[in-house]
């Protein structure tokens, strides 16, 4: 776990780089220094990692699909189980960080991977902290519907690391807010894939806007694009909270509950 950033370097630092081209700063900056920068930007490590829960209430859509249910999502930080109800509906699921079983599962995506799907996105600033985590070089680029030009760092994996090793994230890492943007990434879950595909195309994730709760700047929607500037999906988020307790209760399956058996 790494310290975060003094006052000194939150501060004075961001004076002079808004002084230097942003190529300069990409390059005068080590993708650690960038991304603790938005760490801090986002409320900081201590206040998320301390937490008791995560918890929040999302919403998808996606242009010719209508009728999404929102799922009630809670994970508990350290272990990260989980356990999710989508709402109106009798569908729910558990994740006890082992094994995970869907009740009247009708969602088009195993339990397993969609447990903590929406919190990594939610928290990616955080998730970059994470053992097993590496961090490329930094670079810049922009997102869609956006001239503006932002800092970037790939964040890829160890071998071995989560169900998904293979997975990346190009975090894009606004220069004078260090606040993160968006991400384009790749999937690399295997029984979520077409047959013969080790991974989907790249999609870009934009966060379109954000709250502060507890201290820590958490999104409120965000849209995902496929490449060439078509919406994938949107998703609304509301309800967060990070006092919420965890009901250990959810972590023992309902005797109707049907175990996921997907290979990752």
């Amino acid at each position: 776990m790494r310290p975060e950033p003094s006052l000194l370097t939150r501060s004075l630092p961001c004076a002079l780089l808004l002084l230097l081209p942003l190529t300069a700063v990409a390059e005068t900056m080590t993708s650690e220094q960038i991304v603790d920068r938005m760490v801090a930007a986002h409320g900081g490590l201590e206040a998320w990692a301390s937490a008791p829960t995560v918890h929040f209430e999302d919403k998808f859509s996606s242009p010719g699909r209508d009728g999404a249910k929102p799922t009630r999502v809670t994970v508990e930080q350290g272990p990260r189980r989980a356990y999710m109800d989508v709402v109106g509906t009798d569908m729910s699921m558990g994740w006890d960080g082992e094994k995970a079983w869907g009740v009247n599962w009708k969602v088009p995506a195993p339990p397993r991977f969609f447990a903590l799907l929406n919190y990594y996105f939610l928290d990616l600033p955080w998730m970059t902290q994470d053992p097993g985590v590496v961090l490329g070089d930094p670079g810049t680029g922009k997102l869609p519907g956006s001239d503006t030009e932002y800092l970037v760092v790939r964040m890829s994996f160890e071998s071995g690391v989560g169900d998904s090793p293979g997975d990346y994230y190009d975090l894009y890492i606004d220069p004078e807010s260090f606040e993160l943007a968006g991400t384009r990434y790749i999937v690399t879950y295997k029984a979520v894939l077409p047959e013969g595909m080790t991974a989907t195309p790249p999609h870009t994730l934009v966060y379109d806007s954000w709250e502060e709760v507890s201290g820590l700047k958490v999104p409120t929607h965000y849209t995902v694009y496929m490449d060439g500037g078509n919406i994938y999906a949107t998703c609304t988020v509301t309800g967060w909270s990070f006092t919420e307790p965890f009901d250990e209760a959810r972590m023992t399956p309902p005797p109707d509950a049907v175990v996921d058996t997907s290979q990752p």
